[in-house]
């Protein structure tokens, strides 16, 4: 009788402890759960159709907020215009407008866009606006009005001295190139970019902001639309081929490329990172997707009467000084000389 009654306790902890095991593995499991972090944050874009407050077809801003429902509304902040690009705490969204063939950056309030800023001291031909992490400069390429288009240069502007400054001296050889892209390292270091070459590839460089210093990151492809990652180990792109486009991620120590999946071909064009890194969101033609890491899963979020294209996700995450260990430091003659000696 002793030793029936001394079993007695002994299966009841058993049965206790795994119990509370399994309680324990299924906690564990709702916590890391992929779909249990929904995201945050706030879209903006820009949208090319019919808008009933500005009229026939043209690029109109929207934005989109994430609030951790499925309720993703697109709402027009009533003003013409491109390539959106966040101030590092929301207060404010730079974008580019034309006017009369010229065009400016612009910033407005978006809690009350009713009022633009012009940013720019002299008006030109400017594309692919980027905010640098603390939102004192701003990085485009272009154009001024008193330039020819082969002088289309990347330029890093001032906010406060308002002083424009050409970061790159690309030589032309009597026609444009064209810049397909533009993105600040985390630390504001340096600059990813995006360039077409002899040839009509596009490669991606790195351009310290500082030294104006240039890095090639890829060769012998077409890449562009660069988005640097909140972590800034990774570059964010899209790579051409010939029946369908990529997109993918490029290791900034190892130059590693991690194909992510196909989009239909010349449509899903721009995409951008979460501030926590942990999704992507990517146009395309009317839609906005969003891609999930951890699931390797995308589902439509926004849907437009148009076209939408240069997707913005407001990142209020913490700066990370990421610098590679080696660099590879190149100017643009000893890229001409490698491209003309294959």
């Amino acid at each position: 009788m002793r030793r029936k009654y001394s079993l007695i306790p002994l299966y009841a902890s058993r049965t206790v402890r795994f119990v509370l095991f399994c309680a324990l593995c299924l906690n564990l499991t709702l916590l890391t759960s992929p779909s249990q972090a929904a995201p945050t944050g706030n879209l903006a874009y820009a949208v090319n159709g019919f808008d009933e407050n500005l009229g026939r077809f043209d690029w109109n801003l929207y934005t989109t907020a994430f609030r951790g429902t499925k309720d993703f509304n697109a709402i027009p902040l009533n003003h013409k215009g491109m390539y959106p690009s966040w101030g590092p705490n929301g207060e404010l969204l730079y974008f580019i407008q034309r006017n009369k063939g010229n065009s400016d950056v612009y910033s407005i309030d978006p809690e009350s866009p009713k009022n633009k800023k012009r940013i720019t001291p002299i008006s030109g031909t400017y594309r692919f606006l980027s905010v640098s992490p603390t939102g004192r400069k701003l990085a485009f390429n272009g154009y001024t009005i008193d330039q020819i288009p082969q002088e289309n240069q990347i330029w890093v502007m001032d906010l406060e001295t308002e002083e424009m400054d050409v970061m790159t001296q690309v030589p032309h050889l009597g026609w444009p190139y064209s810049f397909w892209g533009m993105s600040w390292s985390p630390n504001g270091k340096r600059l990813a970019f995006s360039l077409s070459r002899p040839g009509w590839l596009e490669h991606l460089y790195l351009l310290d902001v500082e030294t104006k210093e240039i890095e090639i990151l890829t060769e012998l492809n077409k890449d562009f639309y660069p988005v640097w990652a909140p972590s800034g180990d990774r570059i964010l792109f899209l790579r051409w081929n010939r029946e369908f486009d990529t997109f993918c991620t490029i290791d900034i120590e190892t130059k590693e490329i991690e194909p992510l999946f196909d989009v239909d071909k010349a449509t899903g064009y721009w995409g951008d990172w979460s501030p926590e890194g942990d999704y992507i969101v990517y146009s395309r033609w009317g839609s906005i997707y969003l891609y999930e890491f951890a699931t390797d899963e995308t589902q439509d979020v926004v849907e437009v009467d148009g076209s939408i294209f240069v997707v913005a996700w407001l990142r209020d995450g913490e700066i990370l000084p990421v610098e590679p260990q080696k660099k590879l430091v190149t100017t643009w003659s000893d890229i001409k000389r490698s491209a003309t000696q294959r």
